[in-house]
């Protein structure tokens, strides 16, 4: 599955560019549309441990550092990649200022470093994404369930998602691995969950899009 990987990199560092945000390795991409749900917060995320932390341990130091780089700054996406379970040795946090008209990208380390590793350039604004999504864990799980198979490693992405597979945009939690791709055709089928209840959505078609703001 090389071609796969390397077709799955190669997407990943273009929405990168796109975030205003540098490529210190491979990562999942950030895919905003549609409304932002409302919930109440979930459950605090769990400790850092041995494997890693989960997206919502340092999602709150992350945050204080976007907004120091941007006082309006709003989550449009979290990622990691080549994670081999619910937990990473680091997730990045896209963000965006609307005052700014300008994207970044806050990287937070299991051992508790958080850094803006972004440029801040100019971007096309997105969707911020809730604040209140599911950690990663139950995103893992909920796609396991429903038949994910991790192969080697896996890539995360909490992005709002356009696909044929899904009636209207929506957020997802979305979730792939190399044996999710197809060489011939060139795209990767990801696992949407819903990360305001945690179940599982469906399987897209991989036929995703971007869509500003406006």
């Amino acid at each position: 599955m090389t071609s796969t990987r390397l077709i799955m990199c190669m997407f990943a560092a273009m929405a990168l560019n796109a975030c205003g945000g540098k490529t210190p390795q491979p990562v999942a991409t950030t895919t905003p549309d549609a409304a932002t749900p409302t919930t109440a917060a979930p459950a605090p995320a769990e400790a850092a441990s041995e494997d890693g932390i989960t997206a919502r341990a340092m999602l709150e130091q992350a945050l204080a550092e976007a907004r120091n780089w941007a006082p309006d700054a709003e989550l449009i996406g979290v990622a990691t990649s080549l994670t081999e379970g619910p937990r990473h040795g680091f997730w990045f946090y896209d963000v965006q200022s609307r005052a700014k008209g300008a994207c970044t990208r806050i990287r937070a380390l299991a051992n508790g470093g958080v850094s803006n590793v972004g440029t801040g350039d100019g971007c096309m604004l997105m969707k911020p994404v809730s604040l209140a999504f599911v950690d990663s864990p139950a995103a893992w799980d909920a796609a396991r369930a429903a038949g994910f198979n991790p192969g080697d490693s896996a890539q995360f992405g909490l992005r709002f998602q356009r696909d044929e597979a899904l009636p209207q945009a929506r957020e997802c939690w979305v979730l792939w691995s190399d044996l999710d791709g197809d060489e011939a055709s060139g795209l990767t089928r990801g696992w949407c969950v819903d990360p305001v209840t945690g179940a599982f959505v469906t399987r897209l078609s991989g036929k995703g899009r971007i869509e500003p703001l406006q």
